[in-house]
């Protein structure tokens, strides 16, 4: 019985086969229902009154402490660390030293010597391997993601996380804290008051408005949802459901599960006998309608994900080598494709259809997602330099 991905690999005949037949079953955002009142007005919510997103569950939170605590990022990140300092967060994107990308997560700078990663397993992983094998002074503790089927168990984090977002969100803020509050500067922290307690916050916007993630001790979650919801009675705030959350991520063009590029390579076999048979790299499934027999036709690089303007030369990092081999103008690049409501219309009514044909997937890697507050779906691709289109934030936008 295999003990780490990499007896896992070699006991398959096919990675790509083995991830898209994984048996762990549908994704689960955990513990938050699915639905508060349907999952169309809370779409609906944070584009023209404001939300309540509860984010406590699941994310992977690792505390890093100690005087390598910043190196140890430093090296692995491919973004810049000029200007970082205490109370300010940024958006890490490690690569492997072949210039693919792992994932991302935000890493909160709290103190001197103490910083949090929020965010998917994959960099976690490769944050702690970094840190165990690479002989940094610093201390790491995991606070793992809410279990996706907790069977009835009781469910506890060391904290809870919330978003406060949309048009209105600053109203809501502001009747919180009993008074006018700074605007930060996006990605910077601060805290507020919310019932009596100090919560730290940090500028950030999902929806295109401004609006704060706030965090505190996971005992106090109950009585700060409750008051949130409360002062947001009078702007409309609805609290947002795990099934309109993930849709979120269109308004910003992030893509939030890229292929973790280590499935390959053999300056990636350690990491890969460090990681579990169990882990999230083992057990994970792909989907989409690119299909490929080699796995490595799935990785991706910063620039097709829309992380190029993080890469910089100006520090030695895991994967710079590769990095200043490649040149970003050839590189596929991330667009949204906007497609029309009567072609969508046309595949829903396909289904119902006996006499009708059936027809393929087109060939990238996608997201589509459903909108019915601008009545159409959209889709998230990298798709090859050469074709040609017009630049828009945050991603190329294409009507099809």
């Amino acid at each position: 019985m295999a003990d780490n991905l990499e007896q896992v690999l070699q006991g398959t005949g096919n990675i790509v086969e083995m991830l898209r037949n994984s048996q762990l079953g549908a994704y689960v955002y955990p513990v938050v229902a699915p639905e508060f009142s349907n999952w169309r007005s809370e779409q609906w919510a944070w584009q023209h009154s404001a939300v309540l997103f509860d984010q406590s569950h699941h994310m992977v939170n690792l505390y890093i402490r100690g005087k390598d605590a910043l190196k140890l990022l430093t090296d692995t990140m491919i973004n810049s660390p000029k200007g970082w300092t205490v109370n300010k967060a940024k958006q890490y994107v490690p690569t492997t030293p072949y210039g693919h990308v792992i994932g991302d997560g935000i890493i909160f700078w709290e103190e001197e010597e103490s910083f949090t990663y929020v965010g998917r397993a994959p960099a976690s992983n490769w944050l702690r391997y970094q840190a165990e094998t690479g002989g940094y002074d610093c201390e790491i503790e995991l606070d793992d993601r809410s279990p996706m089927r907790p069977m009835g168990k009781p469910v506890s984090r060391k904290e809870w996380r919330f978003q406060i977002q949309g048009p209105k969100a600053w109203d809501v803020i502001e009747k919180l804290h009993g008074g006018p509050l700074e605007k930060l500067k996006f990605f910077n922290m601060s805290t507020m008051n919310i019932a009596g307690k100090t919560v730290r916050t940090l500028r950030h916007g999902m929806s295109g408005a401004p609006g704060l993630e706030i965090w505190g001790p996971y005992e106090e979650q109950e009585e700060i949802r409750a008051a949130i919801l409360e002062a947001g009675k009078e702007f409309g705030l609805i609290p947002c459901g795990s099934r309109a959350y993930p849709s979120n991520t269109l308004e910003s063009g992030w893509i939030p599960s890229p292929l973790p590029a280590i499935y390959t390579g053999e300056k990636l076999k350690g990491f890969r006998e460090w990681l579990g048979a169990n882990s999230y790299e083992a057990t994970g499934s792909i989907g989409g309608s690119f299909v490929s027999d080699d796995i490595e036709d799935y990785y991706l690089n910063p620039w097709e994900l829309g992380y190029g303007n993080f890469v910089k030369f100006d520090h030695d990092f895991i994967g710079r080598e590769a990095l200043e081999a490649l040149d970003p103008a050839k590189q596929r690049k991330k667009v949204t494709l906007a497609w029309h409501p009567e072609d969508m219309a046309k595949i829903m009514a396909s289904m119902f259809d006996p006499d009708g044909e059936a027809t393929s997937s087109s060939t990238c890697r996608s997201r589509t997602t459903p909108r019915p507050t601008t009545t159409r779906c959209a889709t998230l691709r990298a798709r090859p330099s050469a074709t040609r289109c017009s630049p828009a934030s945050p991603t190329t936008r294409s009507r099809l």
